[in-house]
C-alpha cells in the first residue's frame, strides 16, 4: 500500500485544492497532482524548493513557506496533508501549525497526517544516522490526542508498512544518506556499523530487496 492508495480509498481528490505541507523534493504532491488534485507544496528548505520547482509539473505551484505560518488565504484549502513530516516541526509550535492549518481549511476541509512508527527494519537501519525515536514517538501521542482539539476530528486512522526497494547499500546511501548534510556527516563514523544493519535488516519481497517502515494514518475532518 502506498500513502496516496489508502488516501483515495476515504477521500476524493480529484479537482480538490490540497495543500502537502513540508513536502520536501516533492514525491507526494506529483502523486497528489497525479490523482487530479490541484496541489500547493509548502517547504521550508529553500534548497529543496528549488529543487521542487525545476523537477515537478508546472501546474504544482511550490512556495517557500512553515506549517506554523503558511502561506495560504484563510478557508482556501480542501484538504491538508502531512506525510512523514509531523515529527520534524518542532514541538514548541506544533500547536500554532495545527492552528494555522485549520485556519487555511474551508469549513468542510479535512486534514491527512502519516507519521512513521520508531521501529521496523527501515527505521532500525536509518536511526544509526538520525534517531527519531522521541519525535515519532511524540507525534503519534499528540495525533492520538487530537480528536476534538484545534477543531478537528478523527474520522479514521488506519497503520499499515511502507515497503521501500534498495537494491543495494549504495543505493540506499544515494536515496536516504547522502541528500541529508548532518545524516552524510554522521555516517562517517558508522559506516560499517551501517552498512551491517542493512545487509542484516533488508529482505527479498517479489525479487526486490527491501526495507519496511510501519506508519499509520490519521484522517481528521473539520469539527466547528
Amino acid at each position: 500500500m502506498t500513502h496516496i492508495d489508502h488516501l483515495k480509498s476515504i477521500c476524493k481528490l480529484e479537482g480538490i485544492q490540497v495543500v502537502d505541507v513540508g513536502a520536501g523534493d516533492g514525491v507526494y504532491s506529483r502523486d497528489l497532482y497525479a490523482a487530479g488534485a490541484k496541489v500547493t507544496a509548502i517547504e521550508i528548505d529553500p534548497d529543496k524548493v528549488a529543487k521542487a520547482k525545476e523537477d515537478l509539473p508546472r501546474h504544482i505551484d511550490v512556495r517557500l513557506g512553515a506549517a506554523e505560518d503558511l502561506p495560504l488565504d484563510s478557508g482556501s484549502q480542501d484538504l491538508a496533508c502531512l506525510f512523514f513530516s509531523l515529527h520534524h516541526i518542532p514541538v514548541e509550535v506544533q500547536h500554532t501549525a495545527f492552528t494555522e492549518i485549520r485556519r487555511v481549511l474551508g469549513s468542510s476541509g479535512r486534514l491527512h497526517i502519516v507519521e512513521p512508527y520508531p521501529y521496523g527494519t527501515m527505521f532500525y537501519v536509518v536511526r544509526l544516522v538520525e534517531d527519531e525515536t522521541l519525535v515519532r514517538t511524540h507525534s503519534h501521542e499528540t495525533l492520538n490526542h487530537l480528536d476534538g482539539v484545534d477543531g478537528f476530528r478523527l474520522e479514521n486512522k488506519k497503520e499499515y508498512v511502507l515497503t521501500r526497494e534498495y537494491p543495494t547499500f549504495e543505493a540506499f546511501l544515494e536515496k536516504i544518506v547522502w541528500p541529508d548534510p548532518d545524516r552524510s556527516r554522521a555516517y562517517e563514523k558508522v559506516s560499517s556499523d551501517m552498512e551491517d544493519a542493512f545487509n542484516r535488516s533488508v529482505e527479498t519481497l517479489d525479487g526486490k530487496i527491501v526495507l519496511h517502515q510501519p506508519c499509520a494514518a490519521y484522517h481528521f475532518i473539520v469539527s466547528c
